[in-house]
């Protein structure tokens, strides 16, 4: 069970919450607070790291990692051009969870227009968009941090979960 989300929301209480004799909390009860919030943070990434690397090695999957914890694999490499910042490019998809849950897909003959660092996407579909060519497919794994965060995305997608992609860049667009 994931302890981040009730250590936050007691965080939260307790400091917006007043003691009978109308002291909010310490600073140094704060400095706790935080410092204890901080230790799960980074046990929760490093669970989470931990879970992409075995799902890979299961997977068999010759991935790389970019230093942003983005993991990618370019299946099917092609020799177009590569896709760039400030580019639109139409993409097919698909988005799934570790477990093979799929949430979404986009498909050729209905793709996705994004408008590379602009849109309002997950930020590791930007950076995986820059690592790939014109007609590539890749898979990428976003941890976390870099796909819908803390909060999941309200949908089919829970909090603090990697998800995959597997990814078609059919066309930079003039």
């Amino acid at each position: 069970m994931n302890r981040l989300p009730w250590l936050l929301l007691i965080l939260l209480t307790v400091a917006s919450c007043k003691e009978r004799n109308q002291r909010t909390m310490t600073d140094a009860d704060l400095a706790r607070a935080q410092q204890e919030l901080i230790k799960e943070n980074r046990k929760q990434h490093t669970d989470e790291m931990q879970n992409i690397q075995a799902y890979i090695a299961k997977q068999n999957w010759p991935m790389q990692e970019t230093a942003t914890g983005l993991h990618y694999w370019i299946y099917a490499p092609s020799q177009g051009r590569q896709a760039m910042k400030d580019q639109h490019v139409l993409i097919a998809y698909k988005i799934s969870l570790l477990d093979g849950t799929l949430c979404y897909e986009a498909s050729p003959a209905n793709p996705k227009d994004v408008f590379i660092g602009h849109d309002n996407v997950e930020t590791g579909l930007h950076e995986a968009l820059q690592l790939m060519h014109e007609g590539d497919k890749a898979k990428f794994i976003f941890p976390s941090h870099l796909a819908f965060g803390f909060t999941g995305d309200s949908g089919k997608i829970p909090q603090n979960a990697s998800v995959i992609y597997d990814i078609h860049l059919l066309k930079i667009l003039p």
